[in-house]
């Protein structure tokens, strides 16, 4: 049964003859008598009979008629419902990002999404910790996150790599070593400075720090701290500690502190990665920036690496 057919009919039961029905639908009239046939055709029983100045239902029309009224209300109301839901959908996008992040490089990406949707859509952005940004996820209080991973990573979510950082060493203005650019990590060994860097307990940075200390035996590292913001505090609070970081814009917002290049770390220290859930239906926004995000070049967002990038993934 055709369903612009039901719409004919609903019309010219509604309007009462087949001139001015037709006219309501913008169709030829022909066309609106040749729907009511077929549909008379195909149930095998007349629908309606013709009066003198429009037409009236039969007995099997008004039956026809009223199921006809409740079937296409139904539909018009799950219409209006699903295009009013695809609206909200593009209403507004909720995301998660650890601080060191959020650089000008992550900006951008965001510009350009919002280059791709309706101006108006409202971007939400919620800070924390890989740990609790991976809790909000699950809970379904974010849509998508920029983060590290969990060890083991997590199989209700699909992870894919973005931004890359580079280590460095963080050292006082004060410091002598503030007056080198490059050091290689075999000669920190040897020196005086308390040397300290992240936790390898659970931190963001366990397996990259484990591993790199590995191939370091000789390095004495003090690793207790969470973030570049508690490292490069401690630098800036005694000119005798230095840090392995992750060259962040964080660091770069301290002013008494110097970064040295480690010539022997790798270039791209520690992997970001864009975070989603694999279960459940996404907003239209959500896809969009999925979409985009999976075919953005990402790049390393240490300040070191910004310029003359090559891109880290895709």
């Amino acid at each position: 049964m055709n369903l612009s057919h039901l719409y004919y009919f609903r019309k010219l039961v509604e309007v009462g003859n087949y001139s001015d029905a037709a006219d309501e639908l913008f169709i030829a009239q022909p066309t609106l008598s040749l729907a009511v046939s077929s549909l008379e055709k195909e149930l095998g029983a007349p629908l309606l009979k013709k009066k003198r100045n429009g037409v009236e239902l039969t007995e099997d029309g008004e039956e026809f008629y009223t199921a006809t009224l409740t079937a296409t209300n139904a539909l018009d109301s799950s219409i209006a419902s699903i295009k009013q839901r695809a609206e909200n959908e593009y209403d507004s996008i909720r995301l998660g990002a650890v601080y060191s992040i959020q650089s000008p490089e992550w900006s951008r990406l965001i510009s350009q999404f919002r280059r791709t949707v309706d101006s108006r859509l409202h971007i939400d952005v919620r800070q924390g910790t890989t740990s609790s940004l991976f809790r909000d996820l699950k809970a379904g209080e974010v849509d998508l996150i920029f983060s590290g991973i969990p060890l083991g990573g997590d199989s209700e979510v699909t992870s894919i790599p973005c931004f890359t950082q580079g280590l460095t060493l963080v050292v006082n203005e004060d410091c002598p070593l503030a007056s080198l650019n490059k050091i290689s990590l075999d000669e920190l060994a040897g020196l005086r400075q308390q040397l300290i860097s992240y936790t390898l307990k659970g931190g963001p940075f366990e397996t990259e720090l484990s591993q790199l200390l590995e191939s370091h035996p000789r390095l004495n590292v003090r690793c207790n701290y969470s973030d570049e913001i508690t490292l490069c505090s401690l630098v800036v609070a005694d000119p005798g500690v230095i840090a392995l970081a992750c060259h962040s814009w964080l660091v770069s917002t301290f002013p008494n502190v110097h970064t040295v290049e480690l010539v022997d770390a790798p270039k791209d220290f520690h992997q970001f990665y864009m975070s989603y859930r694999k279960r459940g239906r996404k907003a239209l926004a959500v896809e969009a920036f999925l979409d985009m995000a999976k075919n953005y070049e990402f790049i390393n967002v240490s300040p070191a690496y910004n310029e003359d990038e090559e891109p880290a993934g895709k």
